[in-house]
């Protein structure tokens, strides 16, 4: 069945046996896709095999009906107008709570698609869901950081560098920097016996789960050996996730964050100057943890980057900290 989207999408649906439906495919204008919670009345519980893939595996039936309405095959449309919003057009996706279900390929080759957001309910994530998504570094979960959710399954199939947010309606963000990871198979002599070896803490840090929730104690154990392995913009940005949103964030922890962003705490406000960081600099400008040759330096990159907002930003925020 078609039916409407929010924003003028058609969703391409099969409704299932109890009567909720599985998204087969999309077709519409946009780059920013969200999934309405329900459509006629129905919710939708499964995002379908190649959904967002370049090319659908449509049933004959499914597309019987897309080409009926001059949809075309499911991989280019012939109205003109709506095309298959797949991996070549789509930046962010949103899918709504009454998901529980990625099933295989559903994402193939996303290649553009940077920030994906799920509910809490999301818990079956079938194998390659997210192969070749090489673009997609947020994570958002609409729940609280305590939760059960299905991050440690999505965790599981996202193995570069990637940013997960815990948001949820009348409490704080939280924020953890899971970082890249690869694994490979090695043979062992002749009788071809092989051996999994991983490179990367990222792995470690994905595995910190106790009855799916999400435990930050381990977690924060990872740091101290990615602090020798993992490269300095990533441990910054675990560093300072973990400062800014402390949630569960023990003295001991807390303190061996602190540790790292006052050693390296020049090339710290310098980057953050780069990346235009406003947020993160009023922070630090605002704390004893960073010195003021650091602040300085920091006003001295934003000249040099001609970035003049900054440079008075990083005044008046020093400034308001002495005082």
């Amino acid at each position: 069945m078609l039916l409407d989207g929010k924003n003028g999408e058609k969703l391409l649906c099969e409704e299932l046996e109890d009567g909720a439906l599985r998204l087969c495919r999309v077709f519409g204008t946009v780059d920013t896709l969200e999934i309405p919670d329900q459509v006629d009345g129905k919710t939708i519980r499964i995002i379908g095999t190649y959904c967002f893939a370049e090319k659908g595996r449509l049933t004959p039936s499914l597309l019987a009906e897309i080409e009926a309405v001059g949809l075309g095959d499911g991989t280019t449309a012939t109205n003109g107008i709506l095309r298959p919003l797949n991996g070549n057009y789509l930046k962010e996706i949103s899918l709504p709570d009454t998901v529980i279900c990625l099933e295989t390929y559903a994402f193939y080759n996303c290649r553009r698609l940077e920030r994906l957001t799920v509910g809490a309910l999301l818990t079956q994530v079938n194998s390659d869901a997210f192969m070749n998504c090489r673009a997609l570094h947020t994570l958002v979960i609409r729940a609280s950081a305590g939760d059960v959710t299905g991050l440690q399954f999505l965790l599981n199939q996202l193995t570069a560098e990637l940013c997960v947010e815990f948001q949820t309606e009348g409490e704080d963000k939280v924020r953890l920097l899971y970082p890249e990871y690869s694994e490979r198979y090695e043979e062992i002599g002749p009788a071809h016996i092989f051996s999994l070896h991983v490179e990367g803490e990222g792995y470690r840090a994905r595995k910190q789960f106790v009855n799916g929730r999400i435990d930050v104690s381990g977690y924060d154990t990872v740091f101290e050996k990615a602090s020798n392995e993992e490269q300095f913009l990533t441990l910054m940005k675990m560093a300072l996730y973990r400062l800014t949103y402390p949630y569960g964030l023990s003295d001991e922890a807390k303190k061996q964050y602190e540790n790292y962003i006052r050693i390296h705490e020049v090339a710290v406000m310098e980057r953050l100057v780069q990346l235009q960081d406003e947020d993160t600099l009023k922070t630090l400008c605002g704390q004893s943890l960073i010195s003021d040759e650091a602040v300085q330096a920091a006003v001295i990159k934003a000249v040099s980057e001609g970035w003049t907002r900054g440079v008075a930003g990083i005044i008046r925020w020093r400034n308001e900290h002495a005082c």
